[in-house]
Parts: structure tokens; sequence; C-alpha cells
């Protein structure tokens, strides 16, 4: 099913991991670095949600989901930033639904339609459904920080992964001394089918959303 999203109160914090964790991490005492770790820390984090499938940072959202033609209604809805701290409102063509006629899954972000008596029920709409809640998670340095430490490690292994291979080609696959100096470079994405070192896939695996 199609949607739309639209922040209505933006993320107190973006970076998945803080800038004294990484320097922890690598030995560095000094701040002579920190707008390139910063930046750094950036790209690491948007590479991480490119492969989880979402937007992690917690914040207040406006999700709609618009009907089709061709579409049979569905069982639930599945909102995209999870998990889901609180709904605020659900507009189902232009009509507030009442709260005793829907309840979700915290971690999943599914939201089920339930009769008047409790029981599950289908989403019956024509236009869209309007789904108005806060998702997401409180990222490290914020206050009750609940972001999964695998997510941060993945991020953290980014960063110090670029700063030890800092000048160096990035293209450089091989090196070999013997017969004095052959190199071999990397021909296209490096890393399996353009993605993420494959160490750093598998830390993110766990926490991935299937894209549809």
């Amino acid at each position: 099913m199609r949607s739309t999203l639209s922040v209505t109160t933006a993320p107190t914090a973006t970076k998945l991991t803080t800038l004294s964790r990484v320097k922890a991490e690598l030995n560095i005492t000094d701040s002579v670095n920190d707008t390139l770790l910063n930046a750094k820390i950036d790209e690491a984090s948007s590479d991480a949600e490119a492969s989880l499938g979402f937007t992690v940072p917690r914040a207040t959202v406006s999700e709609t989901f618009w009907h089709s033609e061709t579409m049979e209604w569905p069982e639930y809805l599945v909102l995209n930033r999870t998990p889901v701290v609180s709904i605020d409102s659900i507009v189902l063509d232009g009509d507030t639904v009442d709260a005793s006629l829907y309840r979700y899954d915290v971690e999943a972000g599914q939201v089920y339609a339930l009769t008047s008596t409790g029981y599950p029920w289908r989403w019956l709409f024509y236009k869209s459904i309007i789904v108005n809640y806060t998702g997401g998670y409180l990222l490290p340095g914020e206050a009750n920080r609940n972001l999964p430490v695998g997510i941060e490690g993945a991020v953290v292994d980014m960063v110090q992964s670029f700063w030890l291979a800092k000048g160096r080609d990035p293209l450089l696959k091989r090196v070999d001394i013997p017969g004095l100096v052959s190199r071999e470079w990397w021909v296209g994405s490096v890393g399996e089918a353009g993605e993420l070192p494959p160490g750093i896939v598998t830390k993110l695996a766990p926490f991935r959303r299937a894209l549809a």
C-alpha cells in the first residue's frame, strides 16, 4: 500500500552515534579532526539507514495511506517510524477513528482495525487514512536512549574503517611487494552488490526492514 509521510516535529538528534564514542574507540584525545569525524558520522548514519530500510530518529509525523482501486482492504497498516511511541489520531476518509477501534504493535508498527466489540477487522476506506503519531528511536547522547547497540556499533565501525583507511586510495584492492610492487584495484562498486562491507551488513541484518 502506498503511503506518504511528513514530519510535524523534527528529531532532536540525527547521528546514530556520538563524537565522544568514536573518539574513544579511535583513542583520539584532541579536537583537531572533530569537524571531519562529525561529517563521517553523518555519512555513516545515512548509509546505515539506507541499509536498514527505515528512518531511525524519533519524530512526530503524519503518515497518509492512499487507497487503490485494485487493492484489497488491508488487515493492518505498517507505519514507517518504529518503534511506535504513541498514536495521536487516525483519520479515515475525513473522520477521526475512536481509539477503541484500533490497536497497534509497538515494535512492528502494525496498526489493526477493531470492531466495536473488540474483534479484528479490516481497514475499510475509499480515499485515505491519515495516522498522526510519534515513532522512532532515541539516539546516543539523548536521555533514555533506546537505539539498539548493534546499530550504533555498525555506525562506529564504518567511521573507524574510514579513519584507518584515510589517505589510501579507496579503490586499491591489493598491493604485492615481492616483484617490486603490483597493484590491483576494485572495478565498480566496493563490497557485495555495491552495498556496505559484509561485516557491517551482518551487524545491521537483525534490524533490517524488508522493502516492499
